[in-house]
């Protein structure tokens, strides 16, 4: 039941209408559940079936440090002798688990010792993205060497989830998209001038998504504009602390993995010499439907009655629930009276507040 579960939250995710940079790395991520696995991709390709882009699972954020490398050593990599070989086998064949039929010399290239090997990507499954008879990338899971390949049924799951994959990266770009008011937060200690000189783990996870919603060959220009627009911000405060006008140090930047929310504050000296450093604390706010479905995965409701509550959480009316699930008024109202009992609420004010709340004791005890 659980593993029946762990699938039904995977194909409500690729159906959610979030664009594909959200939905894809949660993707990666959860598909664990059901295929163990770790450190997985998505590449899409260009109309030449060459790699142009790369979606990572948020585990593997550390991987953006070699962002400039990661593009010019794939693209590298796949020759048009490589990319043929490559198509070739997938017009027969739905996965790839032996990377040797790529190249003989697989495991000696710097493709896998650059790319594949520090991150422990050894055993690899491969799926081909199909959209309307064109490939348009690799669903690419990994396992370390000391792990058993990727098996049959392991295969053959995969290649059942690809619809849904399919369908999640044509889903449209919304400037809509409402976000959650709290999310993961780190510190970065900067001098005046913005220079960075300390940064907590997990301030360099988030700057991660936001240098980098996808690796593309130009996701260098991302992180220098973005870093000197912290430096801005260092200057801002110091110039208001000089007594002169400055605009407040604070800053929303939004981007296809969620919104990050960056404020500089003033760290004094304990001394009271001249000088000092600049704290800028960083929060990534995800979509407010990721946070309800990652929540409502865990709870005892149908299929039915959790689909009914993300709309319920999301603000729509009992009509609208009806006509969106193609049922009647009188249903939906027997399935928010088993939500409410099976969350112990009283009416629909509560179950936002109560999902949160529920995900935030998930996460705490998780870490």
């Amino acid at each position: 039941m659980k593993h029946a579960k762990a699938i039904a939250y995977l194909r409500q995710l690729c159906c959610s209408g979030l664009n594909k940079e959200i939905v894809i790395p949660e993707f990666l991520f959860a598909v664990q559940s059901v295929i163990p696995s770790g450190s997985n991709t998505f590449s899409g390709w260009n109309e030449s079936t060459i790699p142009t882009y790369f979606i990572l699972e948020n585990a593997i954020a550390d991987l953006l440090d070699a962002s400039e490398l990661v593009p010019i050593i794939i693209s590298a990599f796949f020759t048009p002798e490589r990319t043929n070989s490559f198509v070739s086998w997938f017009i027969t064949h739905p996965t790839l688990t032996d990377s040797k039929i790529l190249d003989r010399n697989f495991y000696k290239t710097d493709f896998y010792n650059l790319i594949f090997r520090p991150y422990n990507q050894h055993h690899s499954l491969l799926t081909l993205v199909w959209i309307n008879g064109k490939p348009v990338g690799t669903i690419n899971l990994f396992r370390p060497r000391h792990q058993k390949p990727f098996n049959i049924r392991e295969q053959n799951l995969m290649t059942q989830l690809l619809p849904y994959v399919s369908h999640a990266l044509q889903a449209p770009d919304d400037s809509g998209i409402q976000y959650c008011e709290h999310g993961a937060s780190g510190m970065m200690i900067m001098d005046t001038q913005g220079r960075v000189q300390f940064m907590s783990h997990a301030a360099k996870h988030v700057l991660a998504l936001a240098y980098h919603p996808t690796l593309t060959v130009d996701s260098r220009s991302e992180e220098v504009e973005l870093l000197a627009k912290l430096a801005q911000l260092c200057r801002n405060l110091d110039t208001i602390f000089q007594g002169k006008h400055a605009a407040p140090p604070s800053w929303s930047y939004t981007n296809s993995r969620g919104r990050f929310i960056f404020c500089a504050h003033w760290l004094n000296k304990q001394n009271n010499e001249p000088g000092g450093f600049i704290g800028i604390t960083i929060e990534h706010q995800e979509p407010l439907t990721l946070k309800i479905l990652r929540t409502l995965q865990a709870l005892p409701l149908s299929a039915m009655q959790k689909e009914a509550a993300l709309l319920l959480a999301q603000g729509f009316s009992n009509e609208k629930i009806g006509e969106h699930l193609h049922i009647k008024n009188t249903t939906v109202k027997d399935h928010i009276g088993k939500i409410f009992t099976k969350l112990d609420i009283h009416n629909r004010e509560e179950l936002l507040p109560k999902l949160l709340a529920l995900e935030t004791l998930e996460i705490s005890e998780r870490g």
